[in-house]
C-alpha cells in the first residue's frame, strides 16, 4: 500500500532524521517509510493513521476484494 499512495502523490516520505542511516537495509526492523533500521513499518502506527484519516476523507478507497495492498486514490 505505502508503494501505491507513494506513486500516486498521495503522501510523501517525511525527511529523515538520521540521513547518514538512509539506505542502510541491513537489520530485521526496517521501515521503508523512515528509510532506516528502526522499526517494522507494519508497527508504524502514525502511518496506519495517517492512511485511516485519508479513507475517511474520502481522499482513498481500501477495497477489500482485491489485493491486500490495493488502494484507490
Amino acid at each position: 500500500m505505502l508503494d501505491d499512495l507513494l506513486e500516486k502523490s498521495v503522501i510523501k516520505l517525511p525527511e529523515p532524521k538520521r540521513p547518514e542511516e538512509v539506505g542502510r537495509i541491513t537489520g530485521s526492523k526496517y521501515c521503508r517509510y523512515h528509510r532506516i533500521v528502526s522499526h517494522h513499518l507494519e508497527k508504524y502506527v502514525t502511518l496506519k493513521v495517517r492512511i485511516i484519516r485519508l479513507v475517511r476523507k474520502g481522499r482513498i478507497i481500501l477495497d477489500e476484494t482485491a489485493e491486500p495492498s490495493h488502494i484507490t486514490v
